[in-house]
Parts: C-alpha cells; structure tokens; sequence
C-alpha cells in the first residue's frame, strides 16, 4: 500500500476528464486491467506506474517525508479553503507553499 494515498482517486481524476480505463491504460503503457486494480485499491503499484498514471491525467506526484506530511496536508487544506480561513503568522517558509489550482 502507498502510505497516505487514496488510489481510488485516479477514478475521480480520469472521471473528471472524460476518460476510459482504457484510453488512461494506454496513455500510461499499461494494462486497463491493471487500471481498475489500482482504481479498486486491490494492486500496490510502484512508483514508475504511478508517475505514469500522472503524466497521463496531467497531474503532479509529489513525495511527502511523513514527519511534515500533517503540515502540508493543512496547508492544502488552508488553499483549498483559502476564502473561509484567516492566516496565521508565517513560523517557517514551507508556511508560505504556493499549490496553484489552475486558476491563480
């Protein structure tokens, strides 16, 4: 299992783009088999599957220590909230991450 990531998103990706399994198979040099494996949370794929799947569906894979992945998992939080939340004093420059969303 991939620690802290939920495979089952690259449905909603692929799904969000008007893709099948099989166009996102081909596109990452893979099985469509092995699509829905990795969809259903039933394959542990390696990270070359994995940055292939990205590149298909045009997203970004990035590697997360653990002993900070609760700060960057906030500071998503904090943009993708970034209208409700007030922000608070700047304590590191990782505080400061920039995650544009396709409209800033």
């Amino acid at each position: 299992m991939v620690w802290g990531l939920d495979l089952g998103m690259f449905r909603v990706f692929r799904e969000a783009v008007n893709m099948s399994q099989e166009k996102l198979a081909d596109l990452a040099g893979i099985s469509q088999g092995k699509v829905s494996k990795i969809e259903n949370g039933k394959a542990n794929p390696e990270v070359a599957t994995l940055r292939a799947l990205c590149a298909a569906l045009d997203l970004e894979m990035v590697l997360v220590p653990r002993r900070i992945s609760g700060d960057v998992q906030r500071m998503i939080d904090r943009h993708m909230n970034r209208n409700s939340i007030t922000p608070g004093p700047v304590m590191s420059v990782r505080d400061e991450v920039f995650i544009p969303d396709g409209e800033d």
